[in-house]
């Protein structure tokens, strides 16, 4: 148990921008997909995609900003299962620190090899070595840098006050490319290709390793009740009941949080 005077909650969210993303979810548990990253440094940047899952390690009254950045229908499980499934915090770093350019410098290399390589190879060739530098590039992001969410783009966003944490499956996943450059996923079709590589893969979790549901408004809490009911395969009475009392809203946690 985390001490209540600690600056992290035992807690960790995930956000989607529509409630079906949120009841999709409930049903199947969290599918993998491919997101694009940027490492800038002082004179290098590097731009590629990973198969994860993210999540925000904020207390419920700092959410309201992230709510509105990632949306208002959220899940808050347990830093325990955290724990058991292997998600580890984001490192940022500094994109004026000369630590940027030499790790981004360091890869080069690697990355030549990893462009001819076709897309079933994935590391063929590449020493234990480096795949363990690229596993550790795959929970590295940028302190500070421009986020683009849709068409709105905002410069200078402090990225580490999303305390982010991530999933990623093992970097041999067969079948699973673990990096491809930003190239590979430029557009809908392209990026489809690739999540549907990850489309057996889940980031699993049980009810009770629920702490929290989040919906936008009051007015859409009897749906998800609903949808609890519903679940009943993963959702025995006595869980769904004590879920109804963990849920709430955007609007609450805006208002009075």
């Amino acid at each position: 148990m985390i001490s209540n005077s600690s600056l992290y909650p035992d807690i960790l969210f995930h956000f989607t921008q529509d409630k079906d993303s949120l009841f999709n979810i409930l049903n199947d548990t969290f599918r993998i997909s491919y997101a694009r990253e940027k490492v800038e440094g002082i004179e290098t940047k590097r731009e590629f995609a990973v198969p994860m899952v993210s999540f925000c390690d904020l207390k419920l009254s700092e959410l309201k900003v992230h709510m509105g950045k990632y949306g208002s229908y959220g899940i808050g499980l347990t830093k325990e299962w955290a724990n058991r499934k292997g998600l580890n915090p984001v490192m940022y770093i500094n994109s004026n620190c000369p630590f940027t350019d030499n790790f981004n410098n360091s890869l080069n290399g690697v990355y030549q090899k990893i462009n001819n390589l076709s897309d079933g190879d994935h590391f063929k060739g590449i020493s234990e070595n480096n795949k363990k530098i690229f596993d550790a590039y795959r929970y590295i992001k940028n302190y500070e840098g421009t986020l683009v969410r849709g068409d709105e783009v905002t410069e200078n966003f402090r990225f580490a006050d999303e305390r982010e944490w991530r999933y990623v499956p093992p970097i041999d996943k067969e079948g699973i490319p673990p990096f491809v450059a930003k190239s590979n996923i430029e557009t809908k079709a392209k990026k489809d290709k690739y999540n549907e590589l990850a489309s057996e893969l889940r980031l699993r979790f049980e009810p009770n390793d629920i702490k929290y549901l989040i919906v936008k408004s009051d007015e859409e809490i009897n749906d998800l009740i609903n949808h609890l009911e519903e679940a009943k395969g993963r959702f025995e009475r006595s869980i769904r009941e004590r879920l109804m009392s963990r849920i709430l809203t955007a609007e609450q946690i805006s208002r009075d949080i």
